[in-house]
């Protein structure tokens, strides 16, 4: 395990993530659960789906936050494999490893501290690698998956997961409002500092790549065969594929 703070440089964007989420991993994983009406469980599932590791494999997952993807991961690749848990946030990676260990998965987990700009890892290592609800959050998504697609063997699958645009106009009539006005507002009722995490989250969202986008970059990075699905009619989008 690797938390070396003085190790991780940081631009102005980072920084402000940083603070704002080390601020949140007390609570982040519930209100998760019931802002999303409990739809973030079925997007994490996907997302491991598609990962299609096994056991005994080597995986990496990048801004991992509280671990909740990783514990997923680590319940497929068995005692055997390896998650590697990498986040910029260090209370989240905290959280993560405490979480973790106490479900008995902290023989198959690793967690490290850094920038997905910049994994500390070699090239092709990981039979997977997997990043999600965070691409909007990075400095630099090209940079982001093209690291990813480094530290990914050849045939290995790279995989991002985020929030999108509804795909019908009731939809999104129903949606921006829920997302810029209700987050804030419960936001507010737990704590100043979910309020604050609140407002950043909603246009953060607004500002999110379409799965046509990730795909280009994905493809631009040396994974040719990526595609993207729309998940909860497109509110979020899974964007996958193998590296040549």
């Amino acid at each position: 395990m690797d938390w070396d703070l003085q190790s991780v440089t940081e631009d102005k964007k980072a920084l402000f993530v940083r603070r704002l989420f080390s601020r949140v991993p007390a609570e982040y994983d519930w209100l998760l659960d019931i802002l999303s009406l409990r739809q973030d469980r079925h997007w994490r599932d996907r997302l491991v789906q598609a990962a299609d590791s096994s056991n005994g494999n080597l995986v990496l997952d990048v801004a991992t936050g509280t671990g909740l993807v990783a514990s997923r991961l680590a319940k497929k690749i068995g005692t055997n494999g390896l998650v590697v848990g990498v986040d910029l946030t260090l209370p989240m990676l905290q959280t993560a490893k405490a979480t973790l260990s106490t479900k008995g998965q902290g023989r198959s987990t690793d967690w490290v501290l850094a920038r997905a700009e910049n994994l500390p890892f070699k090239d092709e290592v990981f039979e997977a690698s997997t990043i999600s609800l965070a691409l909007r959050n990075v400095s630099d998504a090209q940079k982001t998956i093209s690291e990813m697609s480094r530290v990914t063997v050849s045939k290995g699958l790279v995989a991002s997961l985020d929030f999108a645009r509804p795909l019908h106009n009731i939809q999104r009539f129903l949606y921006y409002p829920y997302i810029l006005a209700f987050f804030p507002l419960i936001g507010r009722l737990v704590s100043k500092a979910w309020y604050d995490t609140f407002r950043y989250l909603g246009p953060s969202i607004l500002r999110a790549r379409t799965g046509r986008q990730v795909v280009n970059i994905m493809k631009q990075e040396g994974v040719l065969d990526a595609r993207s699905v729309p998940l909860t009619g497109g509110i979020v989008c899974l964007v996958y594929g193998r590296k040549r």
